[in-house]
């Protein structure tokens, strides 16, 4: 896979990357905690979901695209998930690129979970117009990939 010149150091391939989504997707599937809400979310369409999280993670990543933002489903996830719960998912994520990925690039996703999280959260916490808004510009920031502008 070719990278350009300004992409991070990431030490892993499209391979590496379904190996990272099949592992957090099983995970989120066997947490408790997390089940009742991704139920909600994703109900009976995991395939698509993982599609769609491999995607993202991809052209955030390796920046060689804009990533795809379903406003729709982003909107839905808003209204599914709290704080505590994004928190456990960005844990979860971070064990299995520990686990699937090599250190360096398992840090780099950590960024990418943890800045992800810390948008999420902030809208979250708002109802109304104010969280209209705010969702509006996190999906504008992340269609953008503006996530790894900070790494």
């Amino acid at each position: 896979m070719p990278f350009p010149p300004f992409a991070p150091s990431v030490y892993f391939d499209e391979a590496d990357l379904a190996a990272l989504i099949a592992e957090f997707s099983e995970r989120v599937r066997r947490n408790p905690d997390l089940r009742p809400a991704m139920d909600r979310l994703v109900g009976n369409r995991w395939e698509e979901a993982e599609a769609a999280a491999s995607s993202f993670l991809q052209a955030t990543l390796f920046l060689e695209r804009r990533p795809n933002v379903d406003g729709d489903w982003l909107a839905k996830s808003i209204r599914t998930l709290d704080g505590a719960t994004i928190d456990g998912l960005a844990d979860i994520l971070l064990d299995c690129a520990l686990v699937v990925l090599p250190l360096h690039s398992a840090a780099v996703v950590a960024e990418v979970s943890d800045a992800l999280a810390r948008l999420l959260k902030d809208v979250v916490i708002y109802d109304g117009v104010m969280r209209q808004r705010l969702l509006l510009k996190v999906q504008s920031r992340l269609a953008a990939g503006a996530l790894m502008s900070g790494i």
